[in-house]
């Protein structure tokens, strides 16, 4: 009963897709169409139904604050009951259901889902199959709760091993490497039937400031860029349905605006490279984008003008006492207000909208597809996919050893954990709690450990014959750095797990051995863990 119901609700949402529909249109429904937002609540709500039929928004974006995503099922009754909402419309417009499930750090949908590792692991395997294998199966497993339309997979080029924002969310600092996976990923999601998107034009990896934050600016001429930043988008423009934006200022292509808010870099997408397919920006709530405006209204109707289809306003928006304040319906209405005034009085072309709401209707209407069965449990976290996520994590594994022959038999040993408090989860999960003969383990809070923390932890690393620490983007701090740093001089057998950016590696020389796992997802950890047990 409840596929039928599913699938007869589809067919209803399509049906309304005649030739006439774009002219029937009012310009305040136009203006919904190019809104994706995000609602509060697991389940449905007055906002969201106020949201959906009342701005009649194109688009909603899931995010783990907002939404709980876990277990699958509410997942899937959120999306059904979402896109029932949008059914009644006049129009029937299906929403596109999105979210920024890229694996690695960056996956929404997490506790009940398969955990996978992130790009830079898929590449260190060198295997570019996995990265079309994992797609797929983030696909599958997307489009079975039913999200739509996936914000990955990232193509930027992360050449800078300083960029704070990128990392090991790219497939790595050379290009065709990053256009090779990216293809790959590509065709993944295109057999999932899964919108992709590709992130972020005209390239985030050769940044020393995170876009969130503020206006990062990348010095490099066309040429360079078109050699590396650019090369990835025009190798895939053709076979994506989606690019969405990054906030950055690229003298090279236009020396005042914000990609984002840029036509001419967005001109240079369309013209030059030949993309036809759905312009997203990245979210307008975001410090990169608002440094250049006074207002997300302000950033929306300039995006829109510059030649972005579809305008992200969810998230939350980093005020300036460093407090994350989301959006809310009130803004949303404001905003949606604020275009339509705009095109009333001659700022804003219709002709502009007109062109993003014509994508946007060609994108559901040839991408939104019926739901599968309802029966999560032979699509969502299968044996499969979990014996998939294990190989792309046991393949990526790269180990530095200097001194290895100090580190055996270590379930015969005395060892001594070390880690920030936010790999305390995943640690529990894995097996290295229980990696020695005895495991103490000591946690401290947050990446930037106190005075304090670092005496406690040489202290209770006195007495283990083995000290085992993870290093997640030490770099970062001074003060990780030191901890880590100070560990290794107490002269005791030492393991260094790199879980996150490799550049870690190369600050901790000392160390016997350091294993590289470019994500601290459980799949990783675990990996490392039996890699470990091995000698």
């Amino acid at each position: 009963m409840g596929r039928n119901f599913f699938i007869l609700f589809c067919l209803a949402a399509f049906s309304c897709f005649g030739t006439d529909l774009f002219d029937e249109m009012s310009l305040e429904e136009k203006v919904g169409q190019v809104l994706m937002v995000h609602v509060l609540g697991d389940e449905t709500s007055e906002e969201a139904k106020r949201l959906v039929q009342g701005v009649k928004v194109g688009g909603i974006i899931y995010y783990n604050w907002a939404n709980g995503l876990t277990p699958p099922l509410q997942v899937k009754k959120l999306s059904t009951g979402l896109q029932e909402l949008a059914r009644k419309n006049r129009s029937g417009l299906p929403l596109l259901i999105a979210a920024d499930q890229e694996g690695g750090i960056v996956a929404r949908l997490q506790e009940g889902f398969s955990i996978f590792p992130g790009n830079r692991a898929l590449a260190a395997t060198g295997d570019a199959d996995l990265a079309e294998k994992a797609a797929f199966a983030m696909g599958e497993e997307l489009r079975a709760v039913g999200v739509n339309m996936n914000l990955a997979p990232v193509v930027d080029v992360n050449c800078n091993p300083r960029n704070p924002v990128i990392g090991v969310r790219s497939f790595g600092g050379d290009a065709e490497t990053v256009a090779a996976f990216g293809k790959k990923a590509l065709d993944g999601y295109k057999q999932a039937q899964m919108i992709a998107t590709l992130k972020h034009f005209p390239g985030h990896g050769d940044v020393g400031v995170d876009s969130h934050e503020d206006l990062p600016v990348v010095y490099k001429s066309q040429k360079e860029l078109e050699k590396v930043e650019l090369f990835p988008f025009a190798a895939l423009a053709l076979e994506a349905e989606a690019i969405m934006t990054a906030h950055l200022l690229v003298p090279a292509l236009d020396p005042q605006h914000c990609s984002t808010l840029s036509q001419k870099t967005l001109n240079y997408l369309r013209e030059t490279i030949g993309f036809q397919g759905v312009i997203v920006s990245d979210s307008l709530v975001m410090k990169g984008v608002l440094t250049k405006c006074s207002s997300v209204d302000e950033a929306a109707i300039k995006a829109l003008e510059a030649g972005c289809d579809l305008l992200i306003l969810g998230g939350r928006l980093l005020t300036e006492d460093l407090q994350n304040v989301e959006l809310t319906a009130d803004d949303i209405e404001r905003v949606h207000s604020s275009i339509v005034k705009a095109i009333k009085e001659g700022r804003l072309s219709e002709e502009r909208l007109d062109q993003a709401v014509k994508r946007i209707l060609a994108l559901k209407k040839s991408s939104i597809k019926e739901a599968p069965f309802e029966d999560l449990s032979k699509t969502v976290r299968t044996k499969k996919y979990l014996a998939l996520a294990e190989k792309i994590a046991s393949s990526s594994l790269e180990v530095i050893e200097k001194y290895g022959g100090r580190i055996s038999q270590l379930r015969e040993k005395k060892v001594c954990v070390i880690a920030p408090s936010l790999l305390q989860d995943v640690l529990s999960k894995s097996s290295f709690l229980d990696i020695g003969k005895s495991t103490d383990v000591y946690f401290f809070k947050g990446l930037n450990p106190s005075d304090a923390e670092i005496e406690a932890a040489k202290k209770e690393a006195e007495f283990a014959d083995v000290v085992l620490i993870c290093s997640y983007n030490a770099w970062k701090s001074p003060s990780a750095i030191e901890l880590t740093t100070s560990l290794l001089e107490m002269d005791k057998p030492s393991i260094v797990l790199v879980v996150r950016d490799p550049l870690d590696s190369s600050l901790f020389p000392q160390a016997d051995l350091i294993i590289q796992s470019f994500s601290p997802t459980l799949p990783s950890m675990q990996a490392m863990y039996d890699r470990l047990i091995k000698k």
